[in-house]
C-alpha cells in the first residue's frame, strides 16, 4: 500500500541544539504553526487531496522540524491528541515522528504507542563519533543504536536520516554508516548530502560542501547498499523550498531538485556497464525505469550504442530479462 505523508512542520525552537550545519528556517521555509487549529486545517485539506488522488493510501500525519520529543510531556501530548481523532474515525492511519535519538527513551515510546504512532525517524547523521563531535551533534552512535532498539522492540516502522559530505567524513566512514544502518534492520532512510546553507556555524568557519559531482559516485553506492539488504530509501536530498532556492541561501554542497534521478542513473548505468562486460548484447527494461536506464538529461545514451535496450510496461520496476532470465537489479553485486 502507498504511505503518504501530511507534513507538519514544528517551530524551530522545539531543538535544544544548533548543529553546525542546521539553519531550519531555510531548509523548510517559514513554519506558521501556532495552534492546534493550524495542525487541523493541514490535516483536514491534505485529506481532501488524498481522497481524490490517493483514496487507497496508507495516510500518515508526519511531525517534522526541530526535535519532537525534547519539549515537556504534555506538549508531545498536545500534538499527538490533535491527531488521534482523525486515528479514531480512521481519516489518518498514523503519526510519524522525526526525533533526536538521544531524546527518545521507553516513557516516550509508551506515549507514542498509546496516540498511534507508527513510524519514528531518527535524525542519526553518522555513526562515527569524530564527525558528531565536527558538527556538535550531541551524541553518539551507540545512543542512536539504543534508540532504534526500542523503536522496533515497541513495533514502531524505524527510519535513520544520514549524511554524507559532513566534516572529517570519508567516503569509508559514510559508507560504514550505511553498513550500520543495514544492521539495525529499519525500515527505512532518507539520506541528505551536506549542503552549508547561509547563517549556520559552516558557513562562518568558511566550510566548503563537497557539490554533487564529488558525491554521486559514493551516494550511488550508499542508496544500492541499502535497497540490495532491503532499507527502503525514502528521500534523497533536502526538499526543494522557496527559502533554499534564494540566492545565497546555498553556500556549498549537493543541492540539486533531481538527486534521485541523478542517483539512480548513476546506479542504472553501472548496472549497464556491468552486463556489457559480460557480453550481453540486449535487455529488456521496465517501462517505469526507462528514464533511469537513459539517464539524468540523457547521461547514459552513450551506454545505448552498446546495449540494446527494450521495454515492456509488464515488467516490474527495478527489474529487467536478460537472454530469457529475470534479473533484479538490487539483488546484483553491482559493486562487488
Amino acid at each position: 500500500m502507498k504511505i503518504k505523508i501530511i507534513p507538519v512542520f514544528l517551530p524551530e525552537n522545539q531543538c535544544p541544539f544548533r548543529c553546525k550545519f542546521c539553519n531550519v528556517k531555510v531548509a523548510n521555509g517559514d513554519v506558521l504553526i501556532k495552534s492546534k487549529r493550524d495542525i487541523e486545517n493541514i490535516i483536514e485539506k491534505s485529506l481532501i487531496t488524498l481522497k481524490n488522488r490517493y483514496p487507497d493510501s496508507f495516510k500518515e500525519v508526519a511531525f517534522f522540524g526541530g526535535t519532537f520529543t525534547y519539549g515537556k510531556l504534555e506538549e508531545i501530548e498536545d500534538y499527538l491528541k490533535t491527531v488521534k481523532p482523525y486515528i479514531e474515525n480512521s481519516l489518518i492511519d498514523g503519526i510519524r515522528v522525526s526525533t533526536r535519538p538521544d531524546f527518545f527513551n521507553i516513557e516516550i515510546a509508551e506515549i507514542f504507542k498509546f496516540y498511534g504512532v507508527t513510524t519514528v525517524e531518527f535524525g542519526v547523521q553518522s555513526f562515527n563519533l569524530n564527525v558528531l563531535k565536527a558538527v556538535n551533534r550531541g551524541h553518539n552512535g551507540e545512543i542512536a543504536k539504543k534508540a532504534v532498539k526500542i523503536s522496533k522492540d515497541y513495533g514502531f516502522k524505524t527510519s535513520i536520516h544520514l549524511m554524507i559530505g559532513l566534516p572529517f567524513q570519508t567516503d569509508e566512514i559514510f559508507l560504514n554508516d550505511v553498513k550500520e544502518t543495514i544492521k539495525l534492520k529499519v525500515d527505512y532512510a532518507r539520506i541528505h548530502p551536506l549542503v552549508v546553507l547561509k547563517d549556520t556555524k559552516l558557513a562562518e568557519e568558511g566550510f566548503v560542501a563537497p557539490d554533487c559531482d564529488e558525491t554521486l559516485d559514493t551516494l550511488s553506492r550508499g542508496v544500492y547498499l541499502l535497497k540490495k539488504n532491503n532499507v527502503e530509501v525514502i528521500k534523497l536530498g533536502l526538499q526543494p523550498t522557496d527559502s533554499l532556492n534564494k540566492d545565497n541561501s546555498v553556500l556549498s554542497g549537493c543541492y540539486h531538485q533531481s538527486l534521485k534521478h541523478l542517483v539512480y542513473s548513476k546506479i542504472y548505468r553501472d548496472f549497464l556497464l556491468n552486463l556489457i562486460e559480460k557480453g550481453v548484447k540486449e535487455v529488456t527494461i521496465s517501462e517505469a525505469d526507462t528514464s533511469f536506464f537513459y539517464g539524468y538529461r540523457g547521461s547514459n545514451r552513450d551506454l545505448i550504442e552498446k546495449i540494446a535496450l527494450k521495454s515492456d510496461n509488464k515488467i516490474e520496476r527495478e527489474s529487467v530479462f536478460v537472454n530469457g532470465r529475470l534479473i533484479r537489479i538490487f539483488e546484483e553485486n553491482i559493486y562487488g
